[in-house]
C-alpha cells in the first residue's frame, strides 16, 4: 500500500471515528439531564402548604388541624351580684368582692378546651384564658337616664370560639372531625352597663 493510501485510510478512520462520537455524545448527554421521576407523595412537604398539591406530588401529609373563628362575649364574675337603680340618678358600683370568670362550652367536647385554646391565643388573642381571677378593685360611675332604671355587671371581655376539627387525608381531601363553641374570658375586665324602662 502506498503512503497515500495509508493517509487516506487514517483519514478515513478519524472520520468515521468522529462520526461515531457526534452521534454518541447527545444520547449520552440527554441522559444526564433528563428530569427525575415524578416522586409518588411529597412527603416531606410542610403541613402548612399540604392542601395545595404541588408540582410532583400527588399526596399530602397526614395530619390534624384546627380552623378557628371568634366573636366578642362577655362573661359573667362567679359571686359578684349584678346592680340595678333608678328610675334615673346615678348608679356607682365597686368590685370589692373575690369572684372569677371561668370558660364554657357551649358546643362540642370538653376534651378540646386546651387545645383550641392554644390556637385561640396564638391566632385571636393572646389575653384568652381558661379563668379570669383577680382582686383588683374597679369603681364606676354612671348617669341613669330620667325614667330609666341602670344596670351593671362585673364581667371579663372575651370571645365566643367556634372551632372545626379536621384531618388532612393522604389524597389531600379533608375530613371533619369534631365541631364546637367555647366561650373563653381574658385578662380585660370591667363594669357592663345597661338600661331598661323597668
Amino acid at each position: 500500500m502506498t503512503t497515500m493510501s495509508l493517509l487516506s485510510a487514517k483519514s478515513a478512520l478519524v472520520l468515521a471515528s468522529g462520526a461515531m462520537l457526534a452521534t454518541t455524545l447527545p444520547a449520552t448527554n440527554a441522559a444526564a439531564v433528563a428530569p427525575a421521576p415524578i416522586a409518588m407523595c411529597a412527603v416531606s412537604a410542610p403541613v402548612s402548604r399540604s392542601l395545595t398539591q404541588q408540582p410532583n406530588a400527588v399526596c399530602c401529609v397526614v395530619s390534624n388541624q384546627y380552623s378557628l373563628t371568634a366573636k366578642s362575649t362577655r362573661i359573667k364574675f362567679r359571686d359578684i351580684p349584678s346592680f340595678k337603680n333608678g328610675p334615673g340618678g346615678t348608679l356607682t358600683v365597686s368590685r370589692h368582692y373575690n369572684g372569677s370568670a371561668t370558660f364554657s362550652v357551649t358546643a362540642g367536647a370538653e376534651s378540646e378546651v386546651g387545645a383550641v385554646l392554644a390556637k385561640a391565643k396564638v391566632s385571636i388573642s393572646a389575653s384568652l384564658s381558661k379563668t379570669n381571677s383577680t382582686g383588683a378593685t374597679n369603681t364606676y360611675s354612671h348617669k341613669i337616664t330620667k325614667k330609666k332604671y341602670g344596670h351593671a355587671q362585673y364581667v371579663s371581655w372575651g370571645k365566643k370560639v367556634s372551632y372545626r376539627k379536621y384531618r388532612i387525608n393522604r389524597n389531600c381531601s379533608t375530613t371533619t372531625l369534631a365541631t364546637g363553641t367555647i366561650n373563653f374570658p381574658s385578662t380585660e375586665e370591667g363594669w357592663y352597663y345597661w338600661e331598661t324602662s323597668t
